[in-house]
């Protein structure tokens, strides 16, 4: 249980450094090009009113309430831990067919 927790941290760290780097090398590309004034690419949150937000991760737009982003992000929290325990489970077994 201890190395599963280790490896979906340094698994989750890596997917966080991957995009803080692709945020830093576009905001680099901006600065180059002299393009400030577009929108990021990698990750954008605009508030479009009080009750609408604008998220954009990707390229892919998402117009959502706060609260119903929040139950987005948990639901797919959710999902993806289920995924990744099914298959770290499926792999242990698979493993401990050699032995």
């Amino acid at each position: 249980m201890a190395h599963t927790i280790k490896f979906i941290s340094m698994v989750i760290l890596l997917l966080v450094g991957i995009v803080v780097g692709m945020q830093t090398a576009e905001q680099g590309m901006k600065k180059i090009d002299g393009s400030e004034e577009q929108k990021s690419q990698t990750f954008a949150v605009t508030k479009v009113n009080q009750n609408q937000v604008d998220i954009a991760v990707m390229g892919k737009q998402i117009r959502t309430e706060p609260k119903k982003m929040v139950t987005y992000v948990s639901q797919t929290g959710e999902s993806i831990g289920l995924w990744v325990k099914k298959n770290t489970e499926a792999a242990i077994q698979w493993l401990s067919g050699f032995f």
